[in-house]
């Protein structure tokens, strides 16, 4: 396959043009050959947007679904019945385009509000949207359209690939979205270079608020301009993070960065990261990018795992950042794992890693879920499954796990007509915990049976008989079963029940009293005494609920406290049973009063509430007491805990919810802080802080008064200040000359101030004098200056490093009292430092474009009489207090190089070399030397 050809299948979704020609082929049904776990099962669900069209979709409260296709359908899917098309925006498809991204609004069940992202054409070219819909409704409550579209973010587009991706909306109300570089993918293009510019909205994972501007915790959020880019991006250097969902324990997201010619990569995104693109692809400087003067210095967050391409077991194509597992139902070795995919592999590895983002479980050799199709999204089933786009198929594909499906538990009720001994049976209260949809077997106890039927059915039973017990057996797609029996007397009336339940609150408090009535008639029997049975129903989620019998009791009312149990609701049910067996019972469900309980910190960290499985985030139940927990260190390993916001120094704390919803902060001491904390000295230096501390990939950095503290792995907590700060910023900063390793230093002569910094390995320095200036000076130079004393040899630096007029070399300039110097440096000849008398000779024959680069240190002659430095043309500039500097060249250099140098009877140079009648001359102390084409050099004593 060419190189095109490749890269073209790699892009999920480049396949309006590509179908069949490039594309596998993949059958429509559930694949005989898809490899899985033992117990693991494929269950599928046809999207009805066909073959290569899938991108994406979302769950909607009670659990139908909307998917959308590359061309900008939109469609509904109920949990049973046939799918609709609801709308269809305008979409530009080309490409890697198209309507390719859809989120709920947590507020959904009242507000209606989702979110898509798409490309959309305009006049001379197109632009990549992220817009709020409102989805109209029937009036049974099912979608039918969408309306009112609000432009959120909205960004010029440049080519077809590489595009807006992915948008979350998160419990808190605000909003995730990631975007590609936007590059173009057939060569090394130095526009995806943007990637790097948090000014340019391309390569980037961005926080939103809910109208589209950015989070404060950003790690470049201005407060003046909340709408600005900058203050929009969470992370970047991404090539295309196509898919990434937010862990539920972190709040970080975790992405699939798609490679170019040679890895993929799975990113833990730490706040302000940089994932290193175009510069880097996995741990690995990209090919024909890392050498752009673009990519000097930029840093690279390795990511938690990379893999090569190619076809092997451990390789792939083009990766899809997937989901943690939070289900129960899976083997419990599964519980926090990360599922990832690639599209063009057709395979789904697992990893798991720490608080900090670590890896602390590989992949599996070879993956445990191969032939699966092409998965381009990832989410979860009610009850925590792994469910996938695969857009190969165009069908939603979900991994449940056979062994550990739930069996449904069967309830029913019947009314009975006597007068045409027709019994109307009810089993919709029958439950799946897995959240799956139920056929209904009905025998009827007379001989008669419906297989397959719906959950409400009429039977007429024939006269003779008078009592007949009914059963009802529902069956999951799996093919668990639960039964349930039922009295049944054709020619008796049903028991008539009347509940009286609370009006207001329809939602209860912790230990709040709930009161039930019920009275009852009966036609043959009259009032029948009353049974109260009670239930909390524990439901970490809708498909994970679960029964715990509760107190029950006789009479014509009843009463009970809410429980404490968490994630729970109370079912209380009245039953009467008459003469002739016939059953009727009502039930009421008492349902919680919630309010949201988040947990921030100041620094990304875990952050967890345990009754609610870890996340840190959740709707609890008011009056409700638990405990949440904060890690000892940030997800940056080094920021420490130093205690709750208005709670303890402890990291676990115990809290009751109110009347509202409620946010906690853990405040976490970043290095900066602690240092700045613990040295009253250092306050006193750098003045009050002016703005929050930036996290700029691997460097941390605070503005104060009079100065900046910086922290980094390598260099630890630093101070710089002064025109050596005022210096470094405006040089680059730490994107060119790493950060600081030392606070600003006063040098031994008390003349100078400096700051030496270091990135990747190469070593740095700014120093500034009053007489100088601050400049910089690093690499080679910077080395050879170090060798000769710093400052102490040839003085302190007055130009920063510069380039020769000739791109060939580079230098800095040098002052010692008012001797000036300079070192001179090219790959060929390496770093040199030159002068004094010879240095002020070679700049005034030209410099470089006069004799070359020097390729030695200025060097004492064995007689200690002289000094000298050779060149690259082959010439030498010698100097003598009695002679002064001259340079000698070429064929009389040979010459008198010959003779001894300066230990032979010429002894030094007494002019530079010159012509008198094309002959060239030059005079020694001892004599002279001359040459020409014909005689050659020829040296002759005075």
């Amino acid at each position: 396959m060419t190189f095109g050809k490749l890269r073209a299948v790699r892009h999920a979704f480049v396949v309006t043009v590509l179908a069949g020609a490039l594309l596998p082929a993949v059958p429509t049904g559930v694949s005989a050959a898809a490899t899985l776990p033992p117990g693991f099962v494929l269950r599928e669900t046809d999207a009805g947007l066909g073959q290569y069209q899938l991108t994406d979709f979302a769950y909607l409260p009670g659990g139908s679904l909307l998917a959308t296709a590359k061309d900008g359908r939109v469609r509904w899917l109920p949990e049973t019945g046939a799918g609709k098309t609801i709308a269809t925006p305008p979409t530009r498809s080309a490409g890697d385009l198209g309507l390719v991204g859809v989120a709920i609004a947590p507020d959904y069940a009242t507000s209606h509000t989702i979110y898509l992202t798409r490309s959309i054409d305009i006049s001379g070219g197109f632009v990549m949207r992220l817009s709020r819909f409102t989805v109209t409704v029937d009036a049974a409550g099912a979608p039918v359209g969408l309306t009112g579209e609000q432009s959120l973010f909205e960004v010029p587009g440049l080519h077809d690939v590489h595009g807006i991706d992915t948008v979350i909306a998160a419990a808190d109300g605000t909003l995730w979205l990631s975007i590609g570089d936007n590059g173009d993918f057939t060569k090394v293009d130095p526009g995806s270079l943007r990637s790097q510019d948090v000014n340019q909205p391309y390569g980037k994972i961005f926080h939103l608020t809910a109208d589209g501007k950015g989070v404060p915790s950003n790690p470049y959020y201005d407060a003046a301009n909340p709408g600005s880019t900058a203050s929009k991006v969470f992370a970047r250097g991404f090539r295309n993070p196509f898919r990434f969902s937010i862990d539920p324990n972190l709040g970080l997201p975790v992405a699939g960065d798609v490679g170019w010619t040679a890895w993929e990569e799975v990113d833990v995104v730490q706040r302000g990261s940089n994932q290193g693109w175009p510069c880097w692809e996995g741990t690995h400087p990209t090919s024909g990018y890392s050498g752009l003067a673009g990519c000097a210095g930029v840093a690279n967050q390795p990511p938690i795992f990379e893999y090569p391409h190619g076809s092997g077991a451990m390789q792939g194509n083009s990766v899809t950042g997937g989901i943690v597992y939070n289900g129960s139902s899976y083997p419990a070795a599964y519980r926090g794992t990360y599922f990832f995919g690639d599209y063009v592999a057709h395979k789904i590895w697992t990893v798991k890693y720490d608080d900090q983002g670590k890896l602390t479980q590989a992949p599996q050799n070879p993956p445990p879920f191969t032939d699966i199709g092409g998965p381009v999204k990832f989410a979860a089933a009610a009850n925590g499954d792994i469910v996938y786009a695969d857009i190969l198929s165009g069908k939603l594909r979900r991994l449940s796990y056979s062994a550990g499906n739930t069996a449904p538990v069967a309830n029913a009720s019947s009314t009975t007509d006597p007068a045409t001994r027709t019994v109307s049976f009810d089993g919709s209260t029958s439950v799946d915990y897995d959240n799956d949809v139920l056929t209904y077997d009905w025998d009827f106890g007379d001989g008669q049976v419906t297989t397959n039927a719906g959950p409400q059915v009429n039977h007429t039973y024939a006269a003779g008989t008078e009592t007949f017990t009914a059963t009802l057996t529902v069956r999951d797609p799996l093919g668990a079963t639960g039964t349930t029996t039922i009295a049944v007397a054709p020619g008796n009336h049903t028991p008539q029940m009347t509940l009286t339940t609370p009006v207001n609150p329809a939602t209860f408090a912790v230990n709040q009293q709930v009161t039930l009535g019920a009275t009852t008639t009966d036609a043959e029997d009259g009032s029948l005494p009353v049974t109260w049975t009670s239930a909390v129903r524990h439901c970490p989620s809708e498909a994970t609920c679960h029964s715990h019998p509760g107190i029950g009791g006789t009479g014509t009312s009843f009463s009970l406290p809410f429980t404490e149990h968490p994630d729970s609701r109370m079912d209380f049910t009245a039953t009467v049973t008459d003469s002739a067996g016939v059953t009727t019972a009502k039930t009421f469900t008492a349902w919680p009063r919630q309010h949201r309980i988040t947990l921030l910190g100041t620094q990304p960290a875990a952050l967890s509430i345990p009754v609610e499985g870890g996340v840190s985030t959740a709707l609890v139940t008011e009056g409700a007491s638990f405990d949440v927990e904060a890690a000892p260190l940030g997800t940056d390993g080094v920021s420490k805990f130093t205690g709750w916001q208005g709670g303890p120094a402890a990291t676990t704390w115990i809290v009751t919810v109110g009347t509202s919803d409620l946010t906690l902060t853990a405040n976490y001491a970043t290095p900066i802080d602690q240092r700045y904390d613990a040295d009253a000295a250092l306050r006193t230096k750098l003045g009050t802080p002016t703005a929050a501390e930036v996290t700029d990939g691997p460097v941390h950095y605070r503005t104060y008064t009079n100065g900046r503290l910086y922290w980094s792995a390598v260099g630890g907590t630093r101070y710089v200040t002064g025109p050596v700060l005022t210096k470094y910023v405006a040089f680059g900063g730490h994107s060119v000359l790493g950060p600081p390793t030392n606070d600003t230093t006063t040098t031994p002569d008390g003349v100078a101030q400096y700051n030496h910094f270091v990135n990747n390995g190469n070593v740095g320095s700014i120093y500034y004098t009053a007489a100088t200036g601050a400049h910089a000076i690093y690499g080679e130079i910077r080395k050879k200056w170090a060798a000769l004393g710093y400052e102490r040899g040839l003085g302190y630096p007055t130009s920063d490093e510069a380039g020769t007029p000739d791109g060939v070399g580079r230098y800095n300039h040098f002052l010692k009292g008012t001797n000036v110097g300079s070192i001179y440096y090219t790959n060929a000849t390496g770093a040199h430092a030159i002068y004094g008398e010879i240095r002020k000779k070679w700049a005034a024959l030209d410099y470089e474009r006069g004799l070359g680069y020097p390729t030695t240190d200025e060097s004492g002659t064995p007689d200690g009489a002289g000094r000298y430095n050779h060149f690259s043309l082959g010439h030498s500039i010698y100097y003598t207090v009695a002679t002064g500097a001259h340079a000698v060249k070429g064929e009389i250099r040979k010459r008198w190089a010959a003779l001894g140098w300066e230990r032979s009877y010429l002894r030094y140079p007494r002019t530079d070399e010159y012509v008198v009648n094309g002959v060239y001359r030059s005079d020694f102390q001892g004599g002279y030397i001359t040459y020409t084409l014909a005689s050659g050099a020829v040296d002759r004593p005075w």
